[in-house]
Formats: structure tokens, sequence, C-alpha cells
């Protein structure tokens, strides 16, 4: 199989991931194309002290929101500097989400409460995968390929379901007229937008301007849901349309909204998300949100 990379993605390394000199990635080096979670069958499938320490701080449910990673070098895009990422555990629990890593020092090396948690984003290209957990404290980040979505699928779900809350209204709006292109008139029948497929949205469609020296429309769909502000568009970093980069918002979380110059700003638990859409969206989710 190819493994195809976005272009000069830029991946910053996370506060515990390790520097990686050259000549030093030895067998190590698997990259994010093979790096897949996968959920133990048994306690002992986990490293050791892992399944204590996060049960004791996200409170598990058993294993099946647990996700073993193995250890990969990968690039952060920045020349040719390299990064070690150490095996981890990932915990999606009732009270926290939560990340071991077996080196520097094992233990939870990031951990997010719930009810601090601002948002969720998931970004896809290709069989590149990168999930985020966003708070005012930080953010929790796992890399994996694409392949594995399957299996954090259920669980990333489940997390927004317990994040939503009660249902809020729909603004009073027309649905938009325009015939939306098949990938994205695909995505607003999906859960991935709306929990269940028969549940009622609002959505706005837009496609951004071309960039210099490229053929490619970017396309961006804006989605609120009776539990959430859902934004949703091509991925930036990819010279195709092969990938979706999505921001998901619970909407009793929010508590400002304004437009900006270039972005849309969203307020979220103490958290300030910028949002990169056109002018007409930028206005929709202003006045859906006010």
């Amino acid at each position: 199989m190819t493994r195809t990379a976005p272009q000069l993605l830029q991946d910053p390394a996370e506060s515990w991931e390790l520097h990686c000199a050259e000549g030093e990635e030895g067998s190590h080096y698997r990259g994010v194309y093979d790096v897949f979670p996968r959920t133990p069958r048994r306690a002992e499938d986990v490293p050791e002290g892992a399944l204590e320490s996060l049960n004791a701080s996200c409170s598990l449910e058993g294993l099946r929101r647990v996700f073993v990673i193995p250890r990969a070098v990968r690039s952060t895009g920045c020349g040719d500097q390299k990064v070690m990422s150490p095996g981890s555990v990932l915990g999606v629990g009732t009270r926290a989400v939560g990340l071991w890593t077996e080196k520097p020092g094992r233990g939870v090396k990031v951990l997010i409460p719930l009810d601090r948690l601002a948002a969720i984003e998931d970004l896809t290209i290709l069989l590149y995968g990168r999930l985020s957990f966003l708070s005012f404290a930080g953010k929790l980040t796992i890399r994996y390929n694409t392949l594995a979505r399957s299996n954090l699928k259920p669980a990333l779900l489940e997390l927004r379901e317990r994040l939503a809350g009660p249902p809020l209204p729909l603004p009073l709006e027309e649905e938009e007229g325009r015939e939306l292109p098949i990938k994205w008139k695909r995505l607003l029948r999906s859960p991935h937008l709306r929990f269940r497929e028969s549940a009622p949205v609002a959505f706005r469609f837009a496609v951004a301007p071309k960039k210099p020296r490229d053929d490619v429309e970017y396309g961006q769909l804006l989605v609120l849901n009776p539990y959430e502000l859902v934004y949703i568009r091509d991925p930036l970093e990819a010279s195709h349309n092969y990938g979706e980069d999505t921001i998901i918002v619970p909407r009793p979380r929010i508590t400002r909204v304004r437009v900006r110059e270039k972005h849309l700003e969203v307020v979220a638990n103490g958290t300030r998300l910028s949002l990169n859409m056109t002018p007409e969206l930028r206005e929709v989710a202003a006045r859906w949100l006010s």
C-alpha cells in the first residue's frame, strides 16, 4: 500500500515526546502511518501501571475505552526534525480523558477532566489521523493510521454524547437551497455531524477561495445540531480533498462568539478557538449562536 503523507504538515512535538537525533531512529522509525491504537482484550495486555493510573484519574469503564498506542518516531514538519513518541495508553473515562506514557518516567502525562474539556479537533488526511482534546489548560493529542479509525469512533461518539447536555433549539431559518457536492451530502447524513441520521440540524455550506497555483476548491460545512457546533472543512494542509478537518464544540460550553477579520472566535469553557471560515459562514455562525 502506498503511504501518502500530507505535504509539509506542521505537526509540532508534544511536551511528553522525546527529541530524536539523526541516526537514533533504529527499529522504532515506524512513523504515524504504522500506528494502530488497539483495545486490549485483557488487563495483562496493557503496559504495567498504566491501567491503574488511568483508572484512578479518569474512572474507566473496563477496557473498552482504553487504547494501547505503540511507540514511533515521527516528523514534526520542521525541516528534518523528528521526535520519539513513547509507547502510550489513552483512557477515555467517565471523569476525564488521560494519556499515560512509558517515557520519560512512567505515568499520566496529560489529563483533561470532562467538565473542563472545551472542544474536540478531529483531522484526517488519507492515512494520517490526528485527534485532539482541547481545554484551557492544554490539549491531549494522539496520531494514528486512519485504518484504525473504526476502533476509535465508538469512544469518540460516546464521549460527545456525554458532553452534550440537554438539547437546545435550532435557528428558525430555511435550509440552504444549493445542491451539496456528494462528499458533503454524505457527511451531513452521518452520525459524525448529527449523532443520529434522522436528527435535525441547521447547516450552511461554502467554498473557500482557491489558493494561488492551486486548482482545488476547499469546502466548508457549518453545522448546528441540538447539542453541538460542528465545523468541518477540507484540510488546508492537503493538496486534495481526501480528508476532513473537524472542530466539535458542545453548545452549553460556548460563552462567546465574535466575528473577526479572518476567522470566527468561539470561547468555550474559557478556551479561545479561532475557526478559519468564509465571511458568509462567520456571519451565519454568529447569528445562530448569539
